[in-house]
């Protein structure tokens, strides 16, 4: 998901956190995002553009595609690398359009690392650290807007409201699982405080129209905010897009997980 978990300071646990992300994991059982019965997944997509600090040019787009419970993340523009979430077939794709080559992870190797670098964190005595018990806040003085805060980061977020509650707990799932992945491949943030944002906003029916994330590390803060618009359907022009990404995964060489290029 190109939302501003890919934009965060990359991602460094401490050495025990991060030798047990390299691990062969025993499973865990961890909360999933909300998630809807295969034959109510709705279709629809999510436009988004990330920004840095006051910058009125994206730092970098992407067309987000659901449909049948599948989700194509999609670069726009320079970007080389598309995600395939189809979590009904227990897989995520990764496919580099430019290196022509594609590799996949089951989504239990997901749920397993997220659910052992949370036992890790409360081991450390970390959960407050890495956002595990960070709790959503309504900002009464504006409404639809919620605030969340853990070591250091603070994200506000605008709620806009859907038709279909489906859509809402489909985005939230979505949220999760691009998370979870992006703790395999250690990039941004700890995911936690994330995914409960996602699954808060799910419960309202809304999904983000816009997020804003300070990072504050010593006296140097960061800021980003990403913007979203829903469209509450697929069109012919995305339908191909999605065809064109299962032409790929048919065509394109499969390499191990850890030989996908990073870019």
């Amino acid at each position: 998901m190109m939302d501003l978990y890919k934009l965060q300071t990359p991602m460094r646990f401490t050495p025990p956190l991060f030798l047990v992300v390299l691990l062969t994991l025993t499973f865990s059982a961890v909360p999933c995002a909300a998630t809807t019965p295969l034959a109510v997944y709705p279709s629809f997509r999510v436009e988004t553009d990330v920004y840095e600090g006051e910058a009125t040019a994206p730092q970098s787009q992407h067309l987000i595609l659901f449909d049948s419970g599948v989700v194509y993340d999609l670069p726009v523009g320079q970007g080389s690398t598309i995600t395939v979430f189809d979590v009904p077939r227990g897989r995520v794709v990764l496919i580099h359009k430019t290196s022509r080559v594609r590799t996949s992870i089951e989504t239990d190797t997901l749920v397993q690392m997220t659910a052992q670098v949370r036992t890790a964190a409360a081991a450390a005595g970390a959960v407050t650290a890495l956002g595990l018990d960070a709790k959503v806040v309504p900002l009464g003085d504006k409404v639809g807007t919620y605030e969340l805060e853990f070591g250091g980061n603070r994200y506000q977020a605008t709620a806009q409201l859907v038709t279909d509650p489906a859509i809402a707990a489909d985005f939230a799932s979505f949220t999760a699982w691009a998370s979870r992945l992006n703790i395999t491949r250690h990039i941004g943030s700890p995911p936690f405080a994330r995914i409960t944002l996602a699954d808060y906003l799910a419960a309202e029916k809304s999904l983000p129209r816009q997020v804003k994330l300070e990072v504050r590390r010593g006296l140097k803060t960061r800021t980003f905010r990403s913007e979203h618009i829903v469209v509450e359907r697929l069109s012919d022009l995305d339908r191909k897009k999605i065809s064109d990404v299962g032409g790929m995964m048919a065509t394109f060489q499969e390499v191990d997980f850890s030989e996908f290029p990073s870019d």
